[in-house]
């Protein structure tokens, strides 16, 4: 029989919240930034919260249940924009800017389908 901890809770058994605990894991392996570090502070915020209301929103029903996958959505684009700010000022490399940039893309289609 298995134990309470090794069963998932509903929202850990979405794709959506393990490509957000990703995202995250991405975010802090940042290298530390001479400048911009308001901005990556804020990636990381807007990254935290992305899982945090991919998970509140499982527990809701209905139009509740999609306004938190819309406000997960709308951190992901923020997070893409994020990391374009971070590029453009010569905080970021091109290369970790298209790899969180790809994991946005990523979120931003599963939460689009998940509000559906």
């Amino acid at each position: 029989m298995p134990r309470d901890e090794d069963r998932p809770l509903p929202h850990e058994r979405l794709d959506a919240f393990q490509v957000a605990l990703e995202f995250i894991t991405f975010t802090v392996e940042l290298p530390p930034l001479a400048g911009g570090t308001d901005i990556l502070d804020q990636l990381r915020k807007a990254s935290t919260s992305i899982a945090l209301n991919i998970a509140e929103g499982t527990g809701k029903q209905g139009r509740e249940r999609a306004r938190f996958y819309q406000i997960a959505r709308g951190s992901a684009l923020e997070s893409a924009a994020a990391l374009t700010v971070l590029c453009r000022q010569g905080h970021l490399s091109k290369e970790l800017h298209l790899t969180g940039r790809r994991l946005c893309e990523r979120l931003y289609a599963m939460l689009t389908r998940l509000v559906r």
